[in-house]
């Protein structure tokens, strides 16, 4: 009776050691499933985040070539500005998102000519880019402003020349002192100085 009783005390005792073990076991795997849940979830959050950057230094990129082009294209404040804000600024914006022929995918962009912040000087935008990575996605927004090259200056070529003094100076052969002419005109403008982006955002 008493070996029965052993042998029952025994089979219990196994029973519950591997309950115990059984949900230890559980227990690991539902914490190494959910670290590995996580591990992928903070692998896609920073792939996007890498994605969403690289497609706004793309985007910056395109800008340069855009305001390159509006500067060789322009003469006045009033040209330059209206050639980035009023009939072709569809066009321009369009060229600057244009990065379909990258290779990226999964990737959309949204920009809109900002009016509450545009002035003369400088003509702000604001820009949305979403990556995304089967079900999961991520926004980043970020302005820039395009500063008028032109802003507060003359335009050179509706001054008239003053052919009188022109030939004075031919006259008596005097010699034009290179550091008297005008700096404006000699200094070469650099785009990528006029581009700035500001107020950086993830969502």
């Amino acid at each position: 009776m008493l070996r029965k009783k052993s042998k029952g005390s025994i089979l219990i005792m196994s029973i519950i050691t591997f309950s115990i073990i059984s949900l230890i076991c559980i227990t690991c795997s539902s914490l190494i499933l959910s670290n590995n849940r996580i591990s992928e979830l903070e692998y896609k959050t920073e792939k996007l985040k890498e994605e969403n950057i690289g497609v706004i230094e793309l985007i910056y990129s395109n800008m340069l070539k855009e305001v390159q082009y509006a500067i060789e294209n322009t003469n006045t404040e009033d040209e330059f500005y209206n050639y980035l804000t009023k009939n072709n600024s569809g066009i321009f914006i369009n060229k600057v998102k244009k990065i379909e022929n990258t290779g990226l995918t999964n990737r959309t962009i949204d920009m809109a000519y900002d009016n509450n912040f545009s002035t003369k000087e400088y003509i702000h935008y604001k820009i949305l880019t979403k990556s995304k990575i089967n079900n999961h996605d991520k926004y980043a927004l970020i302005s820039t402003k395009i500063k008028n090259p032109w802003f507060g200056k003359v335009d050179n070529s509706s001054q008239e020349v003053n052919v009188s003094e022109q030939e004075e100076n031919k006259d008596s052969n005097m010699v034009v002192d290179p550091e008297n002419i005008d700096s404006d005109e000699i200094v070469e403008i650099n785009e990528g100085d006029l581009i700035t982006f500001y107020n950086y955002e993830e969502k």
